[in-house]
């Protein structure tokens, strides 16, 4: 069972596998009790080469059993009661939101209730109020915070002008329109994004204001927040810098979330004064030439696809992180490790200028890289496995 969420920690075992040892424990016993040792025909070698097959099989099963008390280990319910122990609880599923501004015809003032809705441009996802409004006379235009009404990333990427269609009639609403993209829309938070969390609970329960403490409380305040770096430019001045998933910058609804779980006097310490900014983004490009053995040629197409795929899902989760450097090995990685690749060589441009080896990334940004190409080449060489 392996893990990437603190990978300095060494990975214990209970209970150490050995199959060999055990069948050969077993057949001596045997042959202790019986006067009579199994050969490899005897009927009653099945019957013991199965009964050390099933001892292994519930060794590895207590393994198992043992890891999940483990912080590093602990999934799903396991991780869910670990975390009570320090006062963490799993984010649920969160909802997209957007800011939507309603055009108003004369009117002598109303209340907009909780539960208007607005229809998306793809006709299926309907965005509403969730408290209400008190409009007064003559106003003509108001922006509201409106959350699609299913959880989940469904709602998320409707950019400005794509959410305009009134549902709910009976208001002085002339027009809609939102004005910011839809973000925010989160799955229920993962096994790995939680146990970070209650990595950093405890500090939680300090008074002097840590940097673990605001990034907990931060990452709490939505589960489409993959990152969040605490900056302090100046004595009580504390900078929160976050991201969402995919590198998407986190829009005003989202960053009041961040400023509510960050306020109150048992969160912030007295002086300190909080603000979310947005992290700046370094925009470049990545390519990668493949180098594939001779004898897997008629693979090379196949073995591009899946270095491209490779790459894709490595840089998506590049751009939820502040702070990621640019290491030019650590993308060449995934890709060499594909069976017929000779050699991978991968290109990084930003701004212009090619990267050498590492870019460093200043904590207050993180990388948004494009793949933009990758070819394949054949060499003489031949694999290994054909050697």
């Amino acid at each position: 069972m392996s893990t990437e969420r603190f990978p300095g920690i060494p990975e214990p075992q209970i209970i150490e596998p050995d199959y060999a040892g055990d069948l050969a424990r077993i057949k001596q016993t045997y042959f202790e009790k019986t006067g009579h040792h199994p050969g490899i025909n005897d009927p009653e070698t099945f019957l013991l080469e199965q009964i050390a097959y099933e001892r292994n099989n519930l060794v590895d099963e207590i393994n198992y059993e043992a890891k999940q008390n483990l912080l590093t280990y602990a999934e799903d319910e396991r991780l869910d009661n670990i975390g009570l122990m320090v006062g963490a609880t799993r984010l649920p599923a969160s909802n997209a939101l957007i800011t939507e501004q309603l055009t108003l015809s004369d009117h002598a003032g109303f209340v907009l209730l909780a539960g208007f809705e607005v229809r998306a441009i793809d006709g299926s996802t309907i965005f509403r109020t969730t408290e209400d409004v008190t409009v007064e006379a003559g106003i003509e235009t108001i922006a509201v915070t409106m959350e699609c009404e299913t959880t989940g990333e469904s709602g998320n990427g409707f950019t400005a002008g794509q959410v305009t269609e009134v549902v709910t009639a009976g208001y002085p609403i002339e027009n809609a329109t939102n004005t910011t993209t839809s973000a925010g829309g989160g799955d229920i938070e993962s096994n790995d994004a939680f146990a970070h969390r209650i990595y950093l609970a405890p500090s939680q329960f300090s008074v002097c204001g840590p940097y673990d403490a605001y990034e907990y409380f931060a990452l709490s305040a939505n589960a489409a927040i993959t990152s969040v770096y605490v900056y302090t430019p100046a004595p009580n001045e504390i900078e929160l810098y976050a991201l969402l998933s995919g590198g998407i910058l986190p829009t005003d609804p989202i960053k009041d979330q961040i400023l509510a779980a960050c306020s109150g006097q048992k969160r912030v310490p007295m002086g300190d004064v909080v603000s979310v900014k947005d992290p700046t983004e370094v925009a470049g490009t990545v390519s990668c030439v493949v180098t594939v053995f001779k004898d897997y040629e008629s693979l090379a197409s196949s073995i591009t696809d899946s270095a491209s795929s490779a790459l894709s899902k490595l840089l998506d989760k590049w751009r939820s992180q502040s702070g990621r450097d640019i290491v030019i090995g650590a993308l060449e990685a995934p890709v060499q490790s594909i069976a017929g690749v000779y050699n991978a060589k991968v290109s990084v441009t930003v701004n212009g200028d090619a990267v050498d080896d590492v870019m460093n990334i200043d904590k207050t940004s993180f990388p948004n890289l494009t793949l933009t190409d990758v070819t394949f080449v054949i060499t003489t060489e031949r694999s290994e496995d054909m050697l």
